[in-house]
């Protein structure tokens, strides 16, 4: 009978000493990113056919983070010069691909007093529009890692590493659209 007091009462101390503290640690934040995409896009059979510039990105994110998880909803827009170096497909030659990613990731931080070292996963919705070409959308993933330095209770600065992985079917042809980013930006944290 003792035990079944003491049990509760127990449960009932340990989430009163241990609940505040872990609350103490939720954040909400909204923030912006810029920085460079470098894309690889890939045609089967033909890795080779063609390349796109590198060129700046920019974003917006929203995230809420709980201990040393954070759940962050991204938008990250870019848009590229297509140069085809063979004689296929001649009409895209010259034209700016626009390649937007909306979508989730999920980070995992290691706490290191100011600094925050973090690795993020990531599954979202990229498009692609090739001016007067075609435009298509799908599924796809990105993973990556950062860093970042927190300024006070309100401001962190960012610097993220990402590769995007996605392949859309634009006139019937699978182009892959691999992407790298490497991005910098400023978070505020709303409490």
């Amino acid at each position: 009978m003792l035990k079944k007091r003491i049990l509760p009462a127990v449960v009932i101390l340990g989430l009163m000493v241990f609940v505040p503290k872990a609350f103490g640690q939720v954040g909400l934040y909204a923030g912006f990113l810029g920085g460079y995409s470098s894309q690889k896009p890939s045609l089967p059979d033909a890795s080779t056919i063609f390349t796109t510039n590198t060129t700046f990105c920019y974003g917006l994110r929203v995230g809420v983070r709980v201990l040393m998880i954070d759940i962050e909803g991204t938008y990250m827009q870019a848009s590229h010069n297509i140069d085809w170096s063979s004689g296929l497909l001649p009409d895209w030659n010259g034209k700016q691909l626009d390649y937007n990613y909306i979508g989730v990731n999920l980070k995992y931080g290691f706490s290191l007093a100011i600094l925050r070292p973090y690795l993020t996963v990531g599954y979202g919705y990229y498009s692609a529009d090739i001016w007067n070409i075609n435009k298509a959308s799908d599924g796809g993933y990105n993973f990556g890692a950062g860093l970042e330095v927190t300024l006070g209770k309100r401001i962190g600065i960012v610097v993220e590493g990402k590769y995007h992985h996605v392949t859309l079917d634009v006139m019937h042809l699978l182009l892959g659209l691999g992407n790298f980013t490497v991005t910098g930006g400023l978070n505020i944290y709303l409490f």
